[in-house]
């Protein structure tokens, strides 16, 4: 069924249901009283970790089927995006910023470094990374995949805008988010500023250890050294 891509689209299609739970308030809460806070968090990771185990797991067993070929380019392109995919997606979660995921407390809006240059840093990190797996992976299960989080990526970011807009009350998060943008660096002809602080350095320091790391494990768990984009 479905030409061998059947469990691959169940796999992704569990994947965007599983992560169409924390945006509902009223059935993450549900969960939250049923199972308790860190309950829910514990439950919710390991399964979200073994969904996503199952997804990769389907794109590999997925058909081959040529999309686009194989280009030395392409793979450059990846490993030169990927240093910076790293360092935006740490900062959305070391650095202070309301409008978006991860801690709240201690934003600073005359010192918004990285929210100042996008609003959601975590999930333009993470669609960086997405797209720029496009680049060398033309095999159409690998297209569905890298695709398919790109996208999810992108529509999270209006996703969160609703809900923190909701969560936050409309003129508290017009003023916050005033100076900020989903597109890259519209937010500083906008008023915003990207100065930065120390948690944004902190971003940086260990946002390319993560870069390393990948670097060092990519052969082992997927068979394909990144430093070969760099050649």
């Amino acid at each position: 069924m479905f030409g061998g891509f059947g469990n691959l689209i169940a796999a992704f299609v569990l994947f965007l249901l599983l992560h169409s739970i924390p945006p509902m308030e009223s059935v993450k809460g549900s969960l939250i009283a049923a199972l308790g806070k860190k309950g829910y968090y514990i439950g919710y990771s390991v399964i979200s970790l073994a969904v996503l185990v199952w997804l990769i797991q389907e794109v590999w067993a997925a058909p081959y089927v040529e999309v686009w070929p194989y280009e030395s380019w392409a793979a450059r392109t990846t490993a030169h995006i990927m240093p910076l995919a790293s360092i935006i997606f740490i900062a959305g979660f070391l650095r202070p910023n309301p409008l978006s995921i991860g801690s709240t407390h201690g934003f600073n809006k005359d010192r918004q470094g990285f929210v100042g240059i996008v609003r959601h840093p975590a999930l333009w990190g993470f669609a960086l990374w997405a797209g720029a797996h496009l680049f060398a992976n033309g095999n159409l299960a690998e297209v569905l995949f890298f695709g398919g989080l790109l996208a999810l990526s992108l529509v999270g970011m209006l996703i969160v805008d609703r809900r923190k807009k909701r969560v936050l009350g409309t003129e508290a998060w017009k003023n916050l988010s005033r100076g900020t943008s989903n597109i890259p660096l519209l937010g500083l002809f906008k008023g915003g500023n990207c100065r930065p602080t120390l948690k944004d350095g902190y971003s940086l320091f260990v946002g390319f250890m993560v870069f390393a790391v990948a670097i060092y494990l990519h052969p082992i768990l997927f068979g394909v050294s990144p430093l070969s984009g760099f050649y």
